[in-house]
This record gives C-alpha cells, structure tokens and sequence, in this order.
C-alpha cells in the first residue's frame, strides 16, 4: 500500500493540494478500492461485479493495479479464509489492551467512551470506571447533597416543624424528592420500579446476552435482594429449554428445565422491600421475585461450595463497602472454573462496591501493597472486559449504573 501511494504521489493528479491532503485522498481511494476488490470477488452476481467495477474510481491506473495486488496481498478474502480455515479449529486469541494512541485520542475527547474496543486486556491506566457520563453524574449528585443539607439545616423547614405548616412541610419535602430520585419521580414511582426490577434494571438486550453467556454454565448471585434478576433470567432459561424441546425429538431437554439456573443468596439483612409487606402471597412477589433467595450470612461462603463450581458470578448493584471484592475474589479462589463475573452497578467513586474493586479488575495491587511492590501499578491478576451494556436506570436520571462483563486469563 505504501508503495503504490508514492508512486501516485509522482503522478500530477492533484498539483494544487498539499501533501497531506493528498496522502488523505489516496489512502481513502485505497481503501475504498479495497473494499470494492473484496466486494468483486465476493460477489457471485455477475450484474453486481459489474456495477462495483464501474463505480470504482481511482486516478490512476497504475496506482489501481498496485492497490489491488497489495490488498490481494495483505488481506485474503472472507469467503477465501472461511474456506481455507474451515476444517480448522482456531486458537483462542487473547484480546489487547488499549494502545497508546487510543488511550491518547480518548484523553483528548477526540474518541467517545462507547468507542473504546471491546472486548479487550484491561491494564492500570484503563478508562473503563471513569466514563463521562458518571463523572458528570458525580458533579450533580454532590451539588444535590448539597443543597438537601440547606434545606435540613434551614429555617424554614425548622419554622415549619414548630408550627406545624402541612402546605410548606409538603413543599419541602416535594424538593427533597426531587433532590433525591429526580424531577417528577414520586415514592410510589420509584416503589413500582423496585417491585419489577430492583435497585436498577435489566433489560431484553441484557437479558439476551446473559443467556448466551450462562446458558451451559448456570449463574450464582450474591446479595440477590428480592430476586428481580433471578426470577428474569430463570425465566428465560425455561422459555429456551422449552423451544429446545419443540425442536427436539427425544425428551433430552427435561433434565435441564429442571436443572436450577440461578443459584441466588442474600443475608436478608437489607431488602430493597420487606417481605414483611411484600409477601409471596402478594402480586408483585408472585410476578417479579425469585422464590429460592437462599439465606446464607456470609456472602463468601456461597461461592465456595461445589454447588457454584463453573458458574458465572453476578453482583447486581452490590453495596458500597468491601462486599464486592471479597466475594469476587472468594469466587476466584474457590475454583479454577470460576473465571467470569458480571458487575451491575456504578464506576469508580459511586454508589457500589469500594475502590479496591475497580483497582482489583484493572490490574492492579491493593493499597496497602504498593508501598512493599515499589510500584503503585505492579500488575496483578489480568482481566479482559467481555461486554459493556446499558441498563435500565431508575427514572429520574440520577442512576448511572452499567453492566460489566469480565473474565479471568487463566
């Protein structure tokens, strides 16, 4: 490719352009008549041939000739490479981590968050916790704290209390709301989304991807809450085992329908909603909780058992504290199996987990060992970042949780 663009840069095609506009030109013609190449040979319609052949434009005929052959070079086909690899089996291709040069355009605000790849290596300097929209949601959450402290310590609240004004305790209260859950968003508004999905939601694309991830291997959630999570992907499970069973003749889909594909726990200590009031003879239970939240006190000892063995490790919102990374780092240790975790909840500095979890999936040591290490981003265990999804926040914008997909290079 370099040497069929000096040559066209010999060539008087374009004597009024620098030569970086230029080099832009030819590279776009270079690339697009590689893409029409590809295309042509592609094709089996000879009427499609044709026309790519006849839309294809390049200055020179020579450059054209060189583009091609570097191109049939350099890149093979897509049906030529599935015919030529597929009676072989590939070998798993470890993905990479960020180059300099992205990481640069991406500090510069020259490259989207959402254009980062993935999957790809997570390493220390990673931007993967910090993205824009949460740290913007930061800014706005310390300004609502805030003025919610204004209004509790001020004096017309207190004047309120001492007369007992309903209409202005009532005013006051409306902007506490809004302060907290967002504009227009009442309790009940709020109470309807816990009841369906929990302290944040799910959604059918996450729903979808979830399946595929854990449809052989089944999942394990800690700190499962009232179960909206596991009762959706449990659901789902059922649903595919029964199309599977449609579509088979034998009865070898029985065993997996009754086969439990998510193992949930909680320490029933702070439930979004109480079973008290929400009760299995309630509607809401019955539509939207998981029956089988399994007690267990320490969120440790769950994942340890032969019964977690190889299964995908959930955290969906997890509290802050060091909740999280002790049971991510419970489920690794416990089985060389357990090797995939999907974290629902905020980025760095937000309302889950600590930072030793954020540091612990980048890579890096705990701050109590960088001072021994000497290096304060001495790699640790080495994560790759699966997927990053979108969830369904609470209404009110006030919610900036993601669904991150990690496994562990063994």
């Amino acid at each position: 490719m370099l040497y069929s663009s000096r040559l066209l840069w010999k060539t008087p095609t374009f004597p009024a352009l620098g030569a970086v506009t230029t080099c832009a030109i030819l590279f776009c013609f270079g690339s697009n008549r590689a893409q029409d190449c590809q295309r042509e040979r592609c094709s089996t319609n000879p009427t499609e041939k044709s026309l790519i052949a006849k839309g294809s434009f390049l200055p020179c005929h020579t450059g054209c000739f060189l583009l091609n052959r570097s191109f049939r070079s350099s890149q093979n086909c897509q049906c030529e490479s599935d015919k030529l690899n597929s009676s072989s089996i590939p070998s798993p291709v470890v993905p990479k981590p960020l180059s300099r040069y992205k990481l640069l355009l991406y500090r510069s605000k020259l490259l989207p968050h959402s254009f980062l790849p993935v999957p790809r290596l997570l390493t220390p300097s990673d931007p993967l916790f910090a993205y824009p929209e949460f740290q913007k949601g930061l800014r706005l959450r310390q300004d609502d704290e805030r003025r919610l402290n204004r209004l509790l310590t001020s004096t017309e609240l207190k004047e309120a209390r001492l007369t007992q004004n309903q209409e202005q305790l009532h005013s006051i209260l409306s902007q506490m709301h809004t302060l907290l859950y967002g504009e227009g968003v009442t309790p009940q508004v709020r109470e309807d989304f816990l009841i369906q999905y929990g302290c944040t939601g799910f959604t059918p694309e996450i729903l979808e991807y979830l399946m595929d991830l854990g449809s052989k291997r089944g999942f394990v959630e800690i700190g499962a809450g009232n179960g909206q999570w596991a009762r959706a992907l449990t659901d789902c499970h059922v649903g595919y085992c029964q199309r599977n069973a449609n579509q088979s003749s034998d009865n070898s889909s029985d065993s997996s329908s009754s086969w439990e594909f998510v193992h949930a726990y909680d320490n029933m200590k702070d439930l979004p909603l109480s079973p008290k009031i929400y009760h299995s003879k309630t509607i809401p239970a019955h539509r939207h909780f998981y029956p089988n939240v399994k007690y267990c006190p320490s969120h440790t000892d769950a994942v340890k058992t032969s019964a977690s063995r190889g299964r995908v490790l959930l955290l969906v919102f997890p509290p802050p504290g060091p909740m999280a990374i002790e049971t991510v780092q419970a489920y690794v240790n416990a089985h060389e199996e357990n090797d995939t975790v999907v974290y629902v909840g905020e980025g760095r500095g937000g309302a889950n987990g600590n930072n030793e979890l954020f540091r612990y999936f980048l890579g890096k040591l705990p701050v109590g060992d960088e001072q021994i290490a000497g290096n304060q981003d001495a790699v640790m265990e080495k994560w790759v970042l699966l997927n990053i999804m979108d969830v369904r926040t609470c209404p009110g914008g006030k919610g900036y949780e993601k669904m991150f997909v990690f496994q562990r290079l063994r």
